[in-house]
């Protein structure tokens, strides 16, 4: 299930972002081989603001449908929204929308907290307090990016870590067992 080693996913992800990693977990390689961790993907502006991401490891497929709805959604965005908060609707709709297309989840955006003041903490929060079991880990992005439209990422990725994968965030080095 490594979505990151399809050529196809290559070519688009090259073409269309800029990669970068961040280990915040603790995992062992063992033998030559990973054990524990998990991974997730944010797409980004270039000021470091998360439009989507991907928790958890998925397959080729719904790995380039996520990135493709990514990239596709910000320039329809760019079309419509000429200010910051405009764009932050835009995507505040389109995680909404998605919400009720693919989950049958409707949320009131009045209900929903103002983008411009959102924290991480409030962000945890509200995924916690909307807990949904219908949601797997993308409808959970979209819960938690409904709330917090573009946010930057220093507020989303230990939520979607620790609530999304229900992984700890950890700084401890990687353990490397049996050689290589």
């Amino acid at each position: 299930m490594n979505a990151l080693t399809d050529q196809q996913v290559g070519d688009y992800v090259n073409r269309h972002f800029v990669s970068a990693f961040q280990k915040v977990a603790t995992f062992r390689i063992n033998g030559g081989q990973k054990q524990g961790g998990n991974v997730a993907a944010y797409f980004c502006t270039p000021a470091g603001l998360v439009l989507h991401a991907v928790a958890g490891p998925v397959d080729a497929e719904t790995f380039l449908r996520e990135a493709r709805w990514a990239n596709e959604t910000y320039h329809l965005a760019k079309l419509d929204a000429n200010h910051p908060t405009q764009m932050q609707d835009y995507f505040r709709k389109a995680h909404l929308g998605r919400l009720q297309r693919e989950y049958r989840v409707r949320l009131h955006p009045g209900r929903l907290p103002r983008p411009q003041d959102v924290t991480a903490t409030q962000l945890d929060r509200f995924l916690q307090d909307n807990a949904n079991p219908r949601l797997d880990n993308q409808g959970k992005v979209c819960l938690l990016l409904a709330a917090g439209p573009l946010a930057p990422l220093g507020q989303v990725y230990r939520v979607v870590f620790e609530r999304v994968l229900n992984e700890k965030i950890s700084t401890d080095p990687v353990a490397v067992v049996g050689g290589r």
